[in-house]
């Protein structure tokens, strides 16, 4: 019998829930080694199952090595943002358990999204973990940005949940069901298809682009990365990321892999304008949290040109720059939570000027990773935009290659000038010195990690084709 890691880790939330309340003093830091070491053990049924494939709750989920992949780096993702958490100094508002508490939740809701084979458990999933980041986003109560965040990200999602349900209903209508396996075989046997079934599974795409900040649904990006907390703003901007990328995934490829062309264009539109308005929106930022705001919508663009083909090579692809982006996100969101001056929080791009002089070893971390997300050779962005780029000109839309090469230029500008501002610019207010040996080891490993990677690119190559295989048997 599979033991499912989604049950483990809601009763290990229910243990921890319940041991919370007897809490005292530092509540937060125990809850906060508790749900690493829940994470840890979560990680092994995940990796334990890994090979096996089986329809699990009448097949509203599927247990699968794709699957259960993107669920491991979703955890890893988690782990290491709970990790910063205890070894950074957070405001006193965050220093509760209820925040660890809810960003577990979270995480269960993203894990259910990764292994949905039905529109129902679907958006039950998806509701899970949006609820957990609405809290989480305007979890800092007496910060108004942040309750401003939350309002806006609120509102948006829920637009998102409307359309998300509007297309599925219409999806419903026309087929009688909303079971992946059965939307598949319905599609395959139409010569025909309803122009209804086109239409919802557009309104899906829009919602689900809204999930993943792509352009022209990117309007809600900047001003809650920016407002939130920013150990929210660094979970934000990658474990939900992946398991939205792990959804639309199963749902294209899968059940609507027969009509790609019509989803094709659909992805190509919205790869187009998330890279072009990432690149041009960033130049004139001047705050740190809404550069990577656009950022994030920019590399978006990039992931999703991948998807176009439809092809396994797509989706390994895929799997290996979420990996690659994974790790350039969070060493720079790390570094952003120890920027502090005076003991306050800043997070002005300004503020970077000088850092070389004070703290040499993080500023070459820095620079590293941010010339690793522009994808300067040989650094770990460069592997994955190069593999995306042999995907595309493999499938001849040279035209979506240009767009990508020119707007990875413009992006590589507004890298270089924060380079150019930590390295050559003279402080005018110094930073607070990095006194946490913690947060140095882990920058100076995730800059190692992108600058070696050009040592074994084989390995993720072997290991995430292995894994996309799953999704491809069942077609």
């Amino acid at each position: 019998m599979i033991f499912i890691p989604e049950i483990f880790m809601s009763l290990g939330f229910l243990v921890i829930l319940t041991i919370s309340v007897f809490l005292k003093k530092n509540s937060h830091i125990i809850v906060g080694y508790l749900s690493l070491i829940l994470i840890f053990l979560t990680q092994f049924f995940v990796l334990k199952d890994i090979f096996l494939f089986e329809e699990i709750f009448n097949s509203f989920f599927v247990i699968d090595s794709f699957g259960s992949f993107l669920k491991s780096i979703i955890l890893i993702s988690a782990g290491l943002v709970i990790y910063f958490y205890l070894i950074v100094r957070n405001e006193i508002s965050l220093q509760r358990p209820e925040f660890l508490l809810i960003t577990l939740i979270a995480i269960i809701g993203m894990m259910l999204m990764v292994s949905s084979n039905d529109l129902l458990s679907l958006f039950v999933s998806l509701e899970l973990q949006s609820l957990a980041l609405y809290i989480l986003v305007s979890f800092s109560k007496d910060d108004f940005n942040s309750s401003e965040a939350g309002v806006k990200y609120f509102v948006i999602g829920s637009l998102s949940t409307c359309i998300f349900l509007f297309g599925s209903s219409l999806i419903y209508g026309i087929i009688g069901s909303t079971n992946f396996s059965e939307i598949g075989q319905f599609i395959s046997d139409q010569y025909n298809l309803p122009t209804l079934l086109i239409i919802g599974l557009i309104f899906i795409l829009v919602s689900l682009s809204l999930k993943i900040s792509a352009a022209p649904f990117h309007m809600w990006t900047p001003d809650v990365y920016q407002g939130a907390p920013s150990i929210v703003t660094a979970f934000l901007s990658t474990a939900p990321k992946i398991a939205v990328f792990a959804v639309l995934i199963r749902l294209l490829v899968y059940p609507f892999g027969e009509i790609i062309i019509d989803w094709g264009k659909i992805i190509i539109i919205l790869s187009i304008s998330s890279m072009i308005i990432g690149s041009l929106g960033a130049l004139k930022q001047d705050d740190l949290k809404r550069l990577m705001a656009y950022s994030t919508i920019n590399h978006i663009g990039f992931i999703l040109m991948a998807l176009v083909p439809g092809s396994e090579d797509g989706i390994t692809a895929i799997c290996i720059y979420l990996i690659f982006y994974l790790t350039m996100n969070l060493g720079v969101f790390l570094f952003i939570l120890n920027m502090r001056r005076d003991q306050i929080n800043v997070t002005k791009i300004k503020d970077l000027s000088g850092l070389y002089k004070t703290e040499p070893v993080i500023a070459g971390c820095l620079a590293i990773i941010f010339f690793s997300m522009a994808g300067i050779p040989p650094l770990a962005g460069f592997i994955g935009k190069l593999l995306v780029l042999n995907i595309v000109i493999d499938n001849n839309l040279f035209f979506l290659a240009i767009i990508a090469v020119v707007t990875s230029v413009i992006a590589a500008f507004y890298y270089i000038r924060l380079i150019k501002s930590m390295f050559f610019d003279s402080p005018t207010d110094e930073l607070d010195l990095l006194t946490n040996p913690q947060s140095k080891l882990l920058m100076t490993l995730l800059s190692f990690f992108n600058l070696t990677v050009i040592l074994y690119p084989q390995f993720f190559l072997n290991l995430c084709a292995s894994i996309t295989l799953s999704l491809f048997a069942l077609k």
